[in-house]
């Protein structure tokens, strides 16, 4: 029982695998070396930033990516024709290890899923939130794999759109030439410009397209398109493709049959622009020949006198007009220069008056704050002495009043004391006098009853 659980496990283990970041000591791109032709990735894209991607998806392995964690867009993707394969709609899926490297989710996930669980998500790949109020999309470079932000570049909504229709047309035409298709093998990527949105994710310069087969003969193919032309779309061999890629690049192991080209796939696309009923073109003859061979030479030397012509004359007008410009420039330089200085003089001179006459009256103020400061003492002190003998006479007389007052207020205090001592001597008097009368009138009249 044991052992068919562990079975079991095993067995469901790819169903959840959708990435996983390949080690150095791996070989290639591991169990997806099988997308690359004869199983041998491309060589001369050796950088520290680069890393190996093996994407999975519903169990089984899909392509293979190389990333430049410097730019934050993949360099290049692997494929193999499968009939029928198409990017599956959803949320764009991240690969967790590219920004840590010890994290167990071997996986592609959603960004919102591991937000959390990695604070430096996004430190060496592209997020969504990264192309946000930009004019660019993520654009898938195989719009047939599924939907990983490790596979996708900046890229304008219509070039994505006439990119993913180029790349449709050019595989409908080889698939005729490779058997099935099933020996197809593809590889699509990106060269970056200098431009990045926010300062992070690089935009392409162009993106590359390289197709080899090997059934039922060997052959190989490239295209480019860069993002400025949306409309372009240049047809090369796989050696100039590698010529443009910088480090001694080699896509294909062997040249993939040396470099033929697909069979046939000219004449094909030429063949295409005729019609069935149109007539076909009479070769011209000798004596015709010789006649277009003159009118060639003839309409060629003309053309070259005639540039020539004209490129003198375009370099003696330059000459003239750009003389004439100099001397021009420098007039009205001279001129305006001289104004100014003109201009300035009156001001200069009102400015030295009026600097002058702010001089004098400082200079009077000064003088004036001297004097007064001097004389404020003196005057101070004549003042002071001027009105001692008011303060002094002129306090006599309220002085004497002031004595005579106390004078008679202490005289009046005796003559009052005086008075209130007689009124009292006299009432005890009366008193007892009173008192005297009444005993004696009072015991008569007793004796007497």
């Amino acid at each position: 029982m044991m052992t068919a659980a562990v079975f079991l496990c095993l067995a469901a283990l790819p169903c959840v695998l959708h990435a996983r970041l390949v080690q150095e000591a791996e070989d290639g791109f591991a169990e997806c070396n099988d997308f690359f032709y004869q199983g041998s990735p491309p060589q001369g894209f050796s950088d520290p930033s680069h890393a190996k991607i093996c994407q999975r998806h519903q169990g089984g392995a899909r392509f293979a990516t190389l990333y430049s964690t410097e730019h934050k867009i993949p360099v290049y993707s692997a494929f193999t024709y499968r009939e029928g394969a198409a990017s599956e709609e959803g949320d764009w899926l991240l690969e967790p290890q590219l920004d840590d490297s010890t994290s167990s989710l071997e996986e592609g996930t959603k960004g919102s899923d591991v937000s959390e669980q990695i604070e430096s998500l996004g430190t060496n790949q592209a997020l969504e939130e990264d192309y946000a109020s930009s004019d660019y999309q993520p654009g898938l470079l195989f719009h047939r794999a599924p939907a990983a932000l490790t596979n996708a570049v900046p890229l304008t909504q219509s070039f994505k759109e006439k990119w993913a229709t180029d790349v449709d047309n050019v595989i409908e035409k080889l698939v005729p030439h490779c058997g099935n298709g099933d020996s197809l093998h593809l590889i699509a990527g990106a060269v970056p410009s200098g431009d990045k949105i926010k300062d992070k994710v690089a935009v392409p310069e162009y993106v590359w397209f390289a197709a080899c087969c090997n059934v039922p003969d060997a052959w190989s193919l490239g295209v480019i398109k860069r993002t400025a032309d949306v409309d372009g779309l240049e047809q090369v061999t796989v050696e100039e493709l590698e010529s443009r890629l910088s480090g001694g690049v080699k896509l294909f192991s062997n040249q993939c049959g040396g470099g033929a080209s697909p069979p046939e796939l000219g004449t094909v696309s030429e063949s295409s622009t005729q019609t069935e009923d149109e007539p076909p073109v009479k070769t011209p003859g000798a004596f015709s020949r010789f006649f277009q061979f003159l009118f060639c030479i003839t309409y060629e030397i003309v053309k070259s006198v005639l540039c020539l012509v004209w490129f003198l004359v375009k370099q003696i007008c330059n000459l003239i007009f750009g003389r004439l410009y100099w001397v021009w420039t420098a007039v009205t330089t001279y001129i305006f220069a001289l104004s100014k200085v003109l201009l300035n003089i009156p001001c200069d001179v009102v400015c030295v008056f009026a600097n002058i006459l702010c001089g004098f009256v400082g200079v009077v103020d000064n003088v004036c704050s001297v004097v007064c400061l001097i004389l404020r003492l003196p005057t101070r002190f004549l003042c002071d002495m001027a009105s001692f003998p008011y303060y002094t006479i002129c306090a006599i007389p309220n002085v004497g009043i002031d004595i005579l007052g106390g004078l008679w207020g202490i005289f009046g205090l005796g003559f009052q004391a005086l008075f209130s001592a007689f009124g009292g001597s006299f009432s005890m008097a009366s008193f007892a006098g009173s008192s005297v009368f009444q005993r004696f009138v009072g015991q008569s009249e007793s004796y007497e009853n």
